[in-house]
């Protein structure tokens, strides 16, 4: 996986490179998580062009149990900086008219210490069985040996079974709690999205994730946001027309098998509070939709991944800039 970057170690390592040579181009700023690993911000542009003119989208990933998208962000981030990928290839971006028209912040990994925690690079399908990936995700029930619960928040203290193994979708906060990233306004991502969205309007945010599609023959798809029927109508017609561009430009990808029907994320209950506690406020103010690839599958080998998460990137872009 020549164009692969994930680990947390090798993306600090990367950016402190990028921070060396490329620092007309890039603004890298961190937070630290608990346990000290930082999270990047990385805002990539031209200064010499007034932010003011330009078009800004975010992208960010938030959970540990899901690398591709951190390759994918880093890739098209050394791109836009180098003018080639990771491994050395002349870009095929549009890079002087990104840099000059575009403002655009990626969020690799908003949950490193669980990256850093996992025991595999990339979820391929060859190594763990579903039930033992999920055992991973959320951690080892005690009882029963297979997956733990999914909440918001949990407290070490409170509860009455902890997990055999803490699960690597969980960010610890404090001593004795643990957030999920995109489910509780404490986690780091939601702390970032907090301040970048003060610090800027943001015309796209693309939210990147991977399911595994147990069953099923696609193995992408757009997801638009929960309360996509109550947004305002701009709003809901460029998230998707987004939607739809991201769809026919996965079709053109070899090993692309996306999903033709588009709709709002279908959680129900709790699950679905969780998001609009979280994100209600952006939801209305944002154009924002979630895109899902592929993991832990033999069918959609790690480069496949990769691929389709930087297609629904430069999507985005190219959808923005139109």
């Amino acid at each position: 996986m020549e164009n692969w970057v994930s680990r947390p170690d090798e993306v600090d390592g990367l950016i402190a490179g990028w921070q060396k040579d490329h620092g007309d181009l890039l603004t890298a700023e961190s937070t630290r998580q608990y346990r000290g690993r930082p999270v990047w911000a990385l805002t990539v542009t031209d200064p010499k062009i007034p932010v003011e003119n330009k078009r800004k989208a975010l992208f960010f990933k938030p959970h540990a149990h899901e690398p591709a998208p951190i390759a994918a962000q880093m890739n098209v981030a050394a791109q836009l900086l180098t003018g080639r990928t990771l491994a050395g290839q002349p870009t095929r971006l549009d890079r002087d008219r990104i840099l000059a028209e575009a403002l655009l912040c990626f969020l690799p990994d908003a949950n490193p210490a669980g990256t850093a925690a996992a025991p595999v690079e990339a979820w391929d399908g060859t190594q763990y069985t579903n039930e033992e990936f999920w055992a991973w995700m959320r951690g080892v029930d005690p009882r029963t040996g297979r997956m733990w619960k999914r909440v918001d928040l949990w407290d070490e203290t409170k509860e009455r079974r902890l997990p055999l193994r803490y699960g690597i979708v969980y960010e610890q906060i404090s001593e004795h709690e643990h957030v999920e990233s995109n489910r509780h306004h404490r986690s780091s991502l939601m702390v970032w999205l907090e301040r970048l969205r003060q610090r800027y309007t943001w015309d796209r945010m693309l939210d990147l994730h991977q399911t595994e599609f147990v069953g099923q023959v696609a193995n992408c798809m757009t997801i638009l946001p929960c309360l996509y029927e109550e947004q305002p109508g701009q709003i809901r017609q460029v998230e998707l027309a987004w939607a739809e561009a991201v769809v026919a430009a996965w079709a053109e990808v070899a090993g692309g098998r996306p999903l033709r029907h588009i709709a709002p994320l279908s959680y129900t209950g709790q699950q679905r509070r969780y998001f609009i506690n979280t994100f209600g406020e952006i939801y209305f103010s944002t154009n924002i939709i979630t895109t899902e690839i592929q993991n832990n599958s033999l069918l959609t080998p790690p480069v496949v991944q990769q691929r389709l998460n930087e297609v629904a990137i430069e999507v985005t872009v190219a959808e923005m800039l139109t």
